[in-house]
């Protein structure tokens, strides 16, 4: 008589085997994993028990390859940090490289809603981070300022897109500036429905892109003040 497995039992393949086998445990599968979880469930749904059960294995081999939590959330901010970095030569033109690096760290930052939580507190930078900042060095390197000066504003621009993609991370879907305001406030101020709805929404591309042309405008003014 053919044994049958009842549901869920043995006759279910888990989703990370393929043809009944174990996948080979290593530290980009963990790591990959994990960004996916986090990607989908949030930050706090990623555990060493929860990302070995994903992968078909027990929670201690996992140290193996990460030493912990903390390692394997460093780990994942450096991974997702390789989609900043631009492909092919830096442009020239500071403003335009710093547009493109700028708009990349945006779309990074806010495909992965955990990461902005995330690399502020990271106590130092992974590979692709430093990657990161020389590609900023190159972007800036026909700035004829001294180098806290420039690292100065390469840093505001970063705060406005680390900034503004936490506020896209946060804001509950759906809800735009004027929902956010009372009704009898909306009443008051009504230039507020006068925004366009680009600007209601305080979270939108637009907004940001809006933002990042006022930010590079006071970097160019900078630069030119300080004759260079």
């Amino acid at each position: 008589m053919q044994e049958t497995s009842p549901p869920g039992g043995r006759g279910k393949k888990n989703p990370s085997s393929r043809g009944g086998q174990r996948r080979p445990l290593t530290r980009g599968a963990i790591v990959d994993t994990a960004v996916r979880i986090a990607d989908e469930e949030g930050l706090d749904a990623v555990s060493i028990r929860r990302v070995a059960a994903e992968l078909d294995a027990r929670p201690m081999s996992l140290y193996d390859h990460i030493p912990s939590k903390g390692d394997l959330v460093s780990a994942m901010a450096n991974e997702v940090v390789a989609e900043v970095l631009l492909e092919g030569p830096i442009p020239e033109d500071w403003r335009e490289a710093l547009t493109k690096i700028s708009q990349r760290l945006y779309a990074t930052l806010v495909g992965h809603a955990w990461l902005p939580m995330v690399l502020p507190k990271r106590p130092r930078l992974g590979p692709n981070e430093a990657k990161q900042a020389e590609q900023f060095a190159t972007a800036m390197a026909s700035v004829k300022l001294d180098p806290a000066e420039i690292w100065t504003l390469v840093a505001t621009v970063n705060d406005y897109v680390l900034g503004h993609s936490l506020r896209a991370a946060l804001a509950p879907q759906g809800i735009d500036l004027e929902e956010a305001i009372p009704t009898d406030d909306m009443v008051e101020t009504p230039e507020l429905a006068a925004l366009p709805d680009w600007l209601r929404n305080r979270a939108s591309v637009e907004r940001f892109e809006s933002g990042l042309r006022i930010v590079l405008d006071g970097v160019e003014q900078r630069i030119l003040d300080a004759g260079g």
